[in-house]
């Protein structure tokens, strides 16, 4: 086994915990185009989606958002602060409110498993 196998064992194992975190739920992989379009569908789903992060500051708030300018807040904006202007894909869990607009509750652990998964 080289290195680089014992890196997408490492990987697969991560993702194993990852899962087994969530109680083996099934995340869905959707752009933000579906998020934005279908919002109450994936209402309360784990979900992995990419965009740039953007920002305002008063008050400060972070969201991603595609070139057709679709968003979706994120949080804790502690999670994506270091990455202002990158293309950043994510892991966490979707909700919609009428007046509150889409959000995604970052999932940590998740997203550091994409992101090792990814190298």
């Amino acid at each position: 086994m080289d290195v680089r196998d014992g890196l997408r064992a490492l990987v697969l194992i991560l993702l194993l915990g990852v899962l087994a975190a969530c109680g083996g739920e099934r995340v869905s992989p959707v752009t933000l185009e579906q998020l934005a379009a279908s919002a109450p569908a994936f209402n309360g789903e784990l979900v992995e989606t990419e965009g740039v992060v953007n920002r305002f500051d008063d008050p400060e708030h972070y969201w991603l958002e595609d070139d057709a300018i679709n968003r979706v807040a994120v949080t804790p904006g502690s999670a994506v602060r270091d990455h202002l202007g990158e293309t950043l894909r994510v892991v966490g869990r979707f909700s919609y409110h009428p007046e509150e607009g889409r959000e995604i509750e970052i999932d940590p652990a998740a997203t550091a498993a994409l992101r090792a998964s990814a190298r």
